[in-house]
């Protein structure tokens, strides 16, 4: 397995407020985050540096998984926790009230992938064609659920960044939790300064013509500049067998 992690502050943005990384334990097993903060000053960028960084060094203190279950507890406690921390760091500064980020956590074990997700990052895998795993925490997919507004109609919406909760800003969370597949294909997490920029089927494309993650990493930051740049950029992939071209 390969894995590689980008983050671009763009051309607009005059701080980078996401924060990627990842451990890579063995060849089968791996654990990927992405945050996109949110908040005036630094606060955004504080926000998701301080959730990633917490969920990332205490993955590895769980016990021994059984089941599926026990995953999805685990990765939904870190999360919790996490927003606990935000929330009362928030609360220690006037100028850091209000912070939050969104996160995608992915934890990659075997044959399968487990996602654990608040707000509207996004995880795809991506083989012969790309799926979107999550799903937005956002106004526009309410309305969407909700059959006030089309799906065509949310592509274009001007309140389609609105988030209905976040990390450190929103209590109780409702984290989403999803189960995967994962061989023979890539996955990729990444904030909404990527897929606002490019379309699913661009990003599917820079896969196809690319063999190397680094490569593909590095195109799809730059194409993500050229398209505006307009927001931050943060991206972490990770690749199981033969996708892409030689």
């Amino acid at each position: 397995m390969e894995i590689v992690k980008r983050c671009d502050i763009g051309k607009v943005r005059d701080k980078n407020q996401d924060y990627v990384d990842f451990i890579q334990i063995s060849d089968d097993e791996a654990f990927l985050v992405v945050c996109d903060g949110m908040g005036g000053h630094a606060a955004g960028e504080i926000a998701s540096k301080m959730t990633a960084k917490y969920i990332l060094d205490h993955f590895m203190m769980h016990s021994e998984f059984l089941n599926d279950e026990q995953i999805k507890v685990w990765l939904h406690s870190l999360i919790h926790e996490a927003n606990r921390l935000v929330y009362d760091q928030s609360m220690s500064s006037e100028s850091l009230k209000g912070m939050g980020t969104t996160v995608v956590v992915a934890y990659i074990y075997q044959s399968h992938v487990y996602i654990a997700h608040v707000g509207d990052s996004r995880a795809y895998i991506i083989d012969d064609d790309i799926k979107q795993i999550t799903i937005d925490d956002t106004l526009v997919n309410a309305l969407v659920k909700t059959g006030t507004i089309s799906e065509q109609e949310a592509k274009h919406h001007p309140k389609k960044n609105i988030l209905l909760q976040a990390v450190g800003v929103s209590s109780p969370l409702s984290i989403s939790f999803y189960k995967e597949e994962f061989k023979n294909a890539s996955l990729l997490i990444c904030s909404d300064g990527l897929y606002n920029s490019l379309s699913d089927e661009f990003i599917l494309d820079i896969f196809h013509k690319n063999n190397l993650v680094e490569k593909i990493g590095d195109e799809l930051i730059e194409k993500a500049n050229d398209f505006g740049g307009y927001d931050n950029i943060g991206l972490v992939i990770a690749k199981k067998g033969g996708t892409g071209c030689e």
